[in-house]
C-alpha cells in the first residue's frame, strides 16, 4: 500500500484563501470547516500555507492583532509539491525531512491537483499493521518527554511554553493525573478567534476535557486505531497507579515500521525515514 502512489489518497478538495485576507478572516475559515490548514493564494497561484501550527508560534505568541495583520505576513513559504506519481512512503519522508504536515500534489502541467496529508498516510499505515500478529505493548514506544502544566496555568503562559518547547500540545494535570489536553487545535478554535482574556483565563477553561487516556499494557496498533478513529494527534498514556506516563504521537508510527515492510521499495524507502527519526533531529507532526 505504501508504495502506492499519493494519487490514489490525496484529497481534491483544497481549500484556499487570497493572500489579501487578514489573519482574522482565515482563521474564521478553518474553524467553520474544521480543518488545520488553509493554502493561501494570489491569482489561483499557492503562494503560501498557514496551519495550526503558525497560529500558535506566529500569531498567538506573538500578540498580533489578527484583524490588522495580513495572512502573508505569517503564512508558511513557500509551498511544497509533488508529482501525482510519488510513492506515498516518499511523501512521508519528506514531510518528516521537512517539517511538513502537508504536501500539495501536481499534475504534469505543474498546477495544484490536490492534497496529501501526514495523518492520511499514517491512517493507512495503521491499515497495514493491522492483523500482522503483533505483541508490543504501547508502553514500549511511548515517549517520555512530554509536556504538563496545572490546570490555573493561564492560556498566555501556556501559549509561551508550547511556543518556547516548539510543543504541539500540553497534559493539564490535576494534582499529578491527567485532566484535559490542550492543544494547537484549541488555541485556534477555542482561543484565537474568541474574545478571551488569555492573561487571566486559566487553561483549564478552554482545554479538552475528558482526555482520553489508554494504559501502558495496551497493544500499540490498539492505540494507533483508536487514535485514528477518533481524530487525535497524540493519547496521553496512565501507569496502573492512574498518572500520567507518557505520551504517543503520530510520528512514533514509525517505531512501528516493521508492519511496513511490504516489499523492497517500500523498505528501502521505509528505511530512510526510520534513520532520520533515529538522528534526533527530527519534526513531531503532532
Amino acid at each position: 500500500m505504501l508504495s502506492n502512489k499519493v494519487s490514489e489518497i490525496m484529497t481534491r478538495d483544497v481549500l484556499a484563501a487570497p493572500v489579501s485576507a487578514n489573519i482574522a478572516e482565515v482563521m474564521a475559515i478553518m474553524v467553520e470547516k474544521d480543518v488545520g490548514r488553509v493554502v493561501i493564494a494570489e491569482n489561483d497561484v499557492p503562494v503560501g500555507i498557514f496551519t495550526e501550527h503558525d497560529v500558535l508560534t506566529r500569531v498567538m505568541n506573538k500578540k498580533l492583532d489578527p484583524k490588522e495583520t495580513r495572512i502573508k505576513a505569517v503564512m508558511t513559504v513557500p509551498v511544497k509539491k509533488v508529482p501525482l506519481n510519488t510513492h506515498i512512503v516518499d511523501a512521508l519522508g519528506q514531510m518528516y525531512k521537512g517539517g511538513f504536515r502537508h504536501l500539495l500534489v501536481s499534475g504534469s502541467d505543474g498546477n495544484v491537483v490536490g492534497m496529501v496529508s501526514m495523518r492520511r498516510i499514517l491512517k493507512l499505515a495503521v491499515e497495514v499493521g493491522r492483523g500482522l500478529g503483533e505483541t508490543q505493548t504501547v508502553g514500549s514506544i511511548m515517549s517520555g518527554r512530554f509536556i504538563t502544566v496545572d490546570g490555573q496555568h493561564s492560556i498566555s503562559d501556556t501559549i509561551a511554553v508550547m511556543a518556547k518547547r516548539n510543543a504541539t500540545c500540553v497534559v493539564v494535570l490535576d494534582r499529578k493525573f491527567p485532566k484535559g489536553i490542550f492543544t494547537e487545535r484549541d488555541i485556534l478554535a477555542r482561543v484565537a478567534v474568541k474574545k478571551i482574556d488569555i492573561n487571566n483565563t486559566p487553561v483549564r477553561e478552554v482545554m479538552t476535557a475528558d482526555v482520553v487516556c489508554m494504559p501502558d499494557s495496551t497493544l500499540i496498533g490498539e492505540v494507533l486505531a483508536k487514535m485514528i478513529e477518533n481524530g487525535f494527534r497524540h493519547m496521553p498514556i496512565r501507569a496502573q497507579t492512574g498518572k500520567l506516563a507518557g505520551l504517543v504521537s503520530m510520528r512514533d508510527v514509525l517505531k512501528y515500521a516493521r508492519a511496513l515492510d511490504i516489499d523492497e521499495n517500500v523498505r528501502k524507502s521505509w528505511k530512510e525515514v526510520q534513520e532520520f527519526w533515529e538522528s534526533g533531529d527530527h519534526y513531531t507532526p503532532g
